[in-house]
Order: structure tokens, then C-alpha cells, then sequence
């Protein structure tokens, strides 16, 4: 069905099996220290099992101090590294995929926290999202970093690797000797064009030089940089020439802005252009990461000529069996990546990756296989959101009997919210592909129905788990129950049409997507939050994202100001640096406010059934993440025989 996407290609003297490369994405499951992990080695082993053609590492370090990138990741320095990268090579290959080390330096981009020491870069630049200014490297240190490139390459090579890719974007050291905007050096290695390239370029030859001909290299660079004076179209296409001048193999395009992690809001293959232009100037293959979910977006981009080989990293996340699926068409029973960054969140934080419609990636040790010792006990499910269509599918895979009672006419629970959203369609592929999960394995579902005491009773049920959900939180203040005052839950699903001047209170996600819907009805917003920024706990990517969009509507937004009181026709508030009062004009008040756990309802079961399980925002509300580990988690260990 995909048939240049599924047909082999070759990078250097190495030969792909197919066209789908799992692009280099932070996991944090290596060994503190530098080494290869069981759990590193599971979570790769299950992409390879799932089909995909070239596995590129995460990143692996080629030097200690300084060079430390992450506190768990892989690490190419001295020989006991071979030992500990062969382990994971040879599993990959068990699978006929393929393995590139990534080699990687992370230069300004480091953390003194992490590292123990002052980071390190080709001028004493600081980095523009809050890093520490670096101390400038000598000329000497330079060339010594060349040669622990090449070392770290000879080492790959030596477990195995089928090639390695040097790091050349992300603002990491490559990167900063590339960059004008990064490389002020007056020496061989910066000012004009050839000096900036040296460093990279002495790379590739050494590489060559310690591995041989026939060892692939590969370089990711950026195609474009939000930075004043940064690399521009002219001058990735300039190094892309260089670069394959300097006999590089391959080249992996990518950018230096907040679309080199992009929020799901983003369209499918928006970075074609940017693969396009490095295309047209090179011979040798070029790599799109371009938020690829679907394969019918990476097959146009190959059909498209921008590209040999597709990037396709956080959708083998969401689903490791991504390949296997496309290649014989059953594309519908993918697992969506809803494109959330949950899986970001939790690397940068720093902690191991998790993925948000998948419980299984970063655990797939811990969770496989499950038991299987249901014995076709029934267990009752209250609620049919996220939590508990996991819950049911778990149990269902472990032999349980589970029915699902839903208070709705439909299952998906708040993801019915969360898809109103603009741009969210990937939320409601992900409610469709559950719904379809459920239907097939031929689960009991009663919709429209709130169960009684008497009902669950009446099905003998081994455990009861309540997923019942979070309803929206209305604070303790004057005039909160007045006609004009709705939730976003209201506005979002379209019950309630506000109008005028509106008070928006809480800049969460769910307020932000209510801000942008009401803009799109000509309403005047004003956005009132609590805390001293708009998008408390949101990635700065993803606020950036939707404030973008909001901002169209010149909504006027107040933070650190407290709501005090609702009246007809305003809102009261306190700016809490001074506690100075401020009254607001308003039609229509909206609630923000968060979400507090139904405990009417989860009480009321726990006090009359044994073997309640509560789960989800049932228990605590929170992320669709936080739901799905939760569900997965308990619906694994559960035993029939209580808490």
C-alpha cells in the first residue's frame, strides 16, 4: 500500500530495509553514568520488533564533564562502552533494523547542574532559554574534541553500530560551530564560512580516517534558526553541500526553533520545505523529521521527492508496531500520537519517557508480558474515559470479564472535551481508536447509564474500579452561581454561548482552548490567572503555541490577580503583589479553575462495595498521561482478591 515508504534504500555502503527511521529521541532509561540499560534495551527492542528500518540513538556522549548532555544516557568514550552498546546492537539486529549512534556534544546547551562544571562552546555566547554563559574552548580544545568524535564513532563501529550520526542541530556544539549567530572565534575555527565548518568537517574526515569508507556517517543539521543572524536557507543549503564535499552519507534535516519539538497543533509534514532545500543542492540521501504521524504523510513526502528517508519518532511511541501496521495496511488500528509532548515533559523534568497513549513505552520490561489469570472473572468499570477503557482493555487482555458503565451516550469521558479544542483532531482519532479497541474485543458497554449500588451488585463483580472522572471547580466566591458564570467544559462543548466582554478565570489548557474558541465568536476577553504566568505547568512550546493564536483576539491578560467576587455585571480581583482591588467590566464570566475529583461519587461505592479500585481523575485529576498510567498500572496488578 506504501510501497516506496516499505522499499529498501541505502545509506553509504549499508542497505535500509525500508524508509521509516526512528529519529534520535530522549528516552532517559540509559544507566546513570553512560551505560546501556535492560530497559533502554527493551524500549528500542520493541520499536525494532515493530518494523521500523533505522533506529538512531538517542543521544550518546562523547566526552565526560562538559560533554555530559543528560544524566542517563549512552556514552561512547573508552572501551567498556563497546561492551555495554553491543548489548543493545545485537538485539536491535535480531530484527534485520538497523543502528545509528548518535554522537553528540551538547556545548552551551549543557547544564552546570548535570555536569559539575561550567559548560563549554565556541565563544562565550550564553544560551538564550535561560542557560549559563559557556567558557569560550581553546583552539587546542577544539581539535581534541575532533579526535573524541572520531574515538566515539571507532567505538560504535566496534559494538556493531551500522553507522553513526553527529549532532549537528539543536543549538548543541556542531551546531554552535555552524551557527554565525553562536561562532563570534577569530582563530581557524570561525569568522568566514570555511572556518565555521572546519570543526564538523575535520570531524568527518577523521571518522573516516579511524573507521573506513564504508561506515556511514550521517550529520543532523538545521535548515533554519530563530536567532538574529542565524543559519538562513542560503546557508544550511551551503553546509549540506559541505557536508556531503567532506564525504558525509546522509543528511538529517531539521531547525532550531520550538517547531523542533512541536505541539500536535502543527500540521502533518509542515517542514517539507525545509527538506526540499537541502535535497535539491545534495546527492547523497536526506532524513525528514517533520511530525510525521500517519503513513500516508510520509509516503507523499517521498513521492513528493523532499526526502529518501522519513522521521518518524514520537508516533513509534505512541505505537512501537507502527511500521508493521502500515506496511500491511491496517494503518486504522495505529495508536494515534495525540502529540501532547507528555513524553517531552517528562524527559525534561528529568525522568524516564513516558508516552501518553501508550502505558507501555519506557516499561515495556515491567509490562510484558501481562499475567494472563483472569479466569473470566467479571469486573465492573464506572466510567468510560481514558482510565476506563484502559482499565477494561487490560483486564479484557488478562482474561478478566469487564463492563463499563458510562454516564454519556458516547465513551471518552473528558477526551470529549479535550477534542473541541482547535487543531485537536488527534485527540478525537485517539477516542476513535479506543471506542474500536473496546468494540473488538467484544467488551460489555452500558451507555447512558449511572449505575446503582444494586446494579453492580448484581453482577458479582471481583473488583469494582471507579473512573468516574473530575468535575470543573467552581471556587467559594460571591456571585459564583449567578446565570452569566459558565465553565469551559460549557463553552467547549458548545452548551453555552457566551458573549461581550468575557472574564476568562485560569489559563490552563482548557481555558486557553475556551479563549481561542470564544476570540473566533468576536468576543472581548480578559484572562485572569492566579499565578505569575499564563499556562501554569504547560511546556513554554506548547503556551507559546496557543497564545499565538489567542493574542489575535487582543485579550487583555492579568496575572497574579486573584478572583473575589462575581457580579452582574463585573468581577471583583486583588493583584496580589500589592493587593490592590480591580474591578472588571464583564457579560459573561468563564471557569477555569481546574478540576476537582468527584468524590460524591467514588464515596458512595467505596462505602457500600469491597474491591474499589479508584483511578484517574477520579482519584486526582490531572493529565490524560496521568490517567492512562494509573489505569494501565492497577488493571495490571489487579487480583480479584482486594486492595
Amino acid at each position: 500500500m506504501y510501497g516506496t515508504l516499505f522499499s529498501p534504500a541505502s545509506i553509504g555502503a549499508v542497505s535500509i530495509p525500508n524508509r521509516v527511521v526512528m529519529t534520535a529521541i530522549g528516552t532517559n532509561l540509559a544507566r546513570a553514568g553512560g551505560g546501556v540499560s535492560d530497559d533502554l534495551i527493551a524500549f528500542y527492542e520493541e520499536r525494532a520488533r515493530g518494523g521500523a528500518g533505522l533506529i538512531i540513538s538517542g543521544i550518546t556522549r562523547i566526552d565526560d564533564g562538559p560533554g555530559i548532555g543528560e544524566a542517563s544516557q549512552m556514552s561512547a568514550i573508552q572501551a567498556s562502552d563497546i561492551h555495554e552498546l553491543q548489548r543493545l546492537i545485537d538485539v536491535i539486529h535480531k530484527y534485520e533494523t538497523k543502528f545509528f549512534v548518535q554522537l553528540h556534544h551538547p556545548g552551551r546547551e549543557a547544564a552546570s547542574f548535570v555536569t559539575g562544571t561550567q559548560p563549554v562552546a565556541p565563544s562565550a555566547i550564553a544560551n538564550p532559554h535561560g542557560g549559563e554563559v559557556p567558557r569560550e574552548l581553546t583552539t587546542a580544545e577544539c581539535a581534541e574534541l575532533v579526535a573524541k568524535f572520531a574515538s566515539g564513532a571507532l567505538i560504535a563501529q566496534l559494538a556493531g553500530a551500522d553507522g553513526v550520526e553527529l549532532h549537528g542541530a539543536h543549538g548543541y556544539l556542531i551546531n554552535e560551530f555552524l551557527s554565525p549567530a553562536m561562532n563570534h572565534r577569530t582563530d581557524i575555527y570561525g569568522g568566514d564560512f570555511e572556518n565555521r565548518m572546519r570543526f564538523l568537517v575535520e570531524i568527518i574526515t577523521a571518522i573516516r580516517a579511524s573507521c573506513g569508507p564504508a561506515f556511514p556517517v550521517c550529520v543532523r543539521i538545521n535548515v533554519e534558526e530563530a536567532l538574529p543572524g542565524g543559519i538562513d536557507h542560503d546557508e544550511a543549503r551551503r553546509i549540506a553541500q559541505a557536508i556531503e564535499a567532506a564525504g558525509a552519507d546522509a543528511i538529517n534535516v531539521s531547525c532550531y526553533t520550538a517547531g523542533c519539538i512541536e505541539p500536535g497543533t502543527y500540521e502533518q509534514g509542515w517542514k517539507e520545505y525545509m527538506a526540499q532545500l537541502v535535497k535539491e543542492v545534495v546527492r547523497i540521501p536526506v532524513i525528514a523529521v517533520n511530525n510525521v504521524k500517519e503513513p500516508a504523510i510520509a509516503e507523499q513526502l517521498l513521492t513528493d521527492g523532499a526526502c529518501d528517508f522519513v522521521g518518524v519518532a514520537r508516533a513509534q511511541l505512541a505505537d512501537p508496531q507502527w511500521s508493521n501496521k502500515a506496511r500491511l495496511g491496517h494503518e486504522e488500528e495505529i495508536c494515534p500520537c495525540i502529540g501532547c509532548l507528555a513524553c517531552f515533559a517528562e524527559i525534561a523534568k528529568p525522568r524516564r519517557i513516558k508516552c501518553a497513549v501508550n502505558p507501555r513505552c519506557g516499561r515495556e520490561r515491567e509490562y510484558a508480558p501481562l499475567r494472563a489469570d483472569g479466569g473470566g472473572r467479571v469486573v465492573a468499570i464506572i466510567g468510560g474515559g481514558p482510565a476506563g477503557m484502559e482499565t477494561a482493555l487490560v483486564l479484557d487482555e488478562r482474561g478478566f470479564t469487564p463492563v463499563i458503565f458510562e454516564e454519556q451516550s458516547q465513551l471518552g469521558g473528558a477526551l470529549l472535551i479535550a477534542e473541541r479544542g482547535q487543531h485537536k483532531q488527534r485527540i478525537g482519532a485517539y477516542v476513535r481508536y479506543l471506542r474500536r479497541r473496546i468494540e473488538d474485543a467484544g467488551i460489555t458497554v452500558h451507555l447512558n447509564t449511572a449505575p446503582q449500588i444494586a446494579d453492580i451488585e448484581a453482577l458479582a463483580p471481583c473488583g469494582v474500579f471507579v473512573a468516574c472522572g473530575a468535575a470543573p471547580y467552581r471556587p467559594p466566591v460571591p456571585g459564583i452561581a449567578g446565570p452569566q458564570v459558565y465553565t469551559a467544559e460549557d463553552v467547549l462543548l458548545e452548551r453555552v454561548h457566551p458573549h461581550g466582554k468575557v472574564a476568562i478565570i485560569g489559563t490552563g489548557m482548557t481555558g486557553l482552548e475556551a479563549a481561542e474558541m470564544l476570540i473566533g465568536h468576536g468576543c472581548r476577553l480578559t484572562l485572569v490567572e492566579m499565578l505569575t504566568r499564563v499556562g501554569p505547568g504547560m511546556l513554554p512550546m506548547v503556551v507559546d503555541d496557543i497564545m499565538g493564536r489567542v493574542s489575535a483576539g487582543e485579550p487583555r491578560v492579568l496575572t497574579g490577580h486573584r478572583l473575589d467576587e462575581i457580579r452582574a455585571d463585573s468581577v471583583r480581583l486583588t493583584r496580589l503583589a500589592d493587593d490592590t482591588a480591580e474591578t472588571i467590566p464583564t457579560d459573561c464570566v468563564v471557569l477555569a479553575a481546574g478540576v476537582r475529583p468527584r468524590s460524591e461519587v467514588t464515596d458512595r461505592f467505596a462505602s457500600a462495595l469491597p474491591h474499589v479500585y479508584v483511578i484517574g481523575d477520579a482519584a486526582h485529576g490531572g493529565r490524560i498521561l496521568d490517567a492512562t498510567q494509573d489505569a494501565y498500572g492497577k488493571a495490571s496488578v489487579f487480583d480479584g482478591d482486594g486492595p
